[in-house]
């Protein structure tokens, strides 16, 4: 029998599966169980390092409170290490975030505020200035894409055997993105790094203001998108548009259906940023003769059970299954 190991010890060392399948050319395609971490999501490794870093530093101190803003798996992440380490943990969310995530969050008895989208950065962080707590602040916290350079980055580039061509990958708080496209382009600056972004997400005009290097002016999208955890009206901190080489805008028709497709026929039960993620390496293999593309799992669809898996729902919002 194996040595038994602590809980948050599972925390990485996901493995990369193949789904070369999903294309019709002789290209390969990889992904990154990220839903294998314990908090079911990538952001399990952001939360432990930002964490223990600042438990290190003494900026979290025993029996303090932690502050989160979050699309949903952040919070989840940050309630279930803060309830481990026993930290009394406040999460903001939007009423964007899935109930499954809610509840998740809501089962490690941390402190739940929902609140409208547009404002939910602003609560956390005017909360934590206000009382004194610990502040994640992931959207603008450095710590954020260091954290994906350090652990992520590395196991990208050995699981692939150092044959990575293109690295595929959504954005919120940019953190992933930013973090895993340093360390890559360090190792191998012919690396291509490929954002995705929502329809209806304000990043791709952004993207394209920097490469004209041109000041943005912009007007928020009134339009929504169903998918969570995945664009952004604006960059944030932690984005540098510099480690990314082109952008890729999927729709949330493609990503649902790209979601059902690998339920269906490789078995993953995946989010909705999963599904924008894989939709678009089909979509980039298609300009391409050769190559080895890498992207990311990011959290396990049962977070999801009640929109993107639901008939009545997808019915509602008028997504259609092909």
């Amino acid at each position: 029998m194996s040595e038994a190991i602590k809980f948050t010890d599972l925390i990485g060392n996901t493995p990369l599966v193949d789904l070369s399948s999903m294309l019709k050319k002789p290209i390969k395609l990889y992904a990154k169980c990220e839903f294998m971490n314990p908090g079911l999501s990538m952001k399990d490794r952001v939360v432990r390092y930002i964490l223990a870093k600042a438990k290190k530093e003494q900026r979290l101190k025993p029996g303090g409170t932690i502050v989160c803003a979050s699309s949903g798996n952040t919070g989840c992440s940050t309630a279930m290490l803060g309830a481990i380490d026993g930290y009394k943990v406040i999460i903001v969310t939007t009423k964007k975030c899935s109930l499954e995530k809610q509840n998740h969050i809501r089962a490690y008895n941390a402190k739940l505020i929902v609140v409208n989208e547009n404002e939910y950065t602003k609560y956390a962080r005017e909360l934590a200035l206000k009382h004194g707590y610990f502040d994640i602040n992931q959207y603008d916290n450095l710590d954020n894409p260091q954290a994906y350079y350090l652990n992520l980055g590395p196991e990208i580039w050995q699981q692939s055997k150092q044959q990575i061509s293109h690295f595929v990958m959504t954005a919120s708080t940019f953190g992933c993105i930013t973090g895993v496209a340093r360390y890559l382009k360090e190792k191998n600056p012919k690396i291509k790094i490929i954002l995705v972004d929502p329809l209806n997400s304000g990043i791709s005009h952004y993207y394209h203001a920097y490469q004209r290097q041109s000041q943005p002016s912009f007007t928020p999208n009134t339009e929504n998108y169903l998918i969570e955890g995945a664009g952004k009206n604006e960059p944030t901190q932690c984005t540098d548009f510099s480690l990314i080489d082109d952008i890729v805008n999927i729709s949330d028709t493609e990503a649902v259906n790209c979601c059902h497709h690998l339920a269906q026929k490789e078995g993953l039960i995946i989010g909705g940023s999963s599904g924008l993620n894989i939709a678009a390496c089909v979509k980039i293999a298609e300009q391409l003769t050769q190559g080895t593309l890498v992207s990311i799992l990011c959290d396990h669809g049962v977070k999801y059970l009640s929109k993107i898996y639901d008939p009545s729902y997808l019915q509602q919002q008028q997504i259609e299954l092909r």
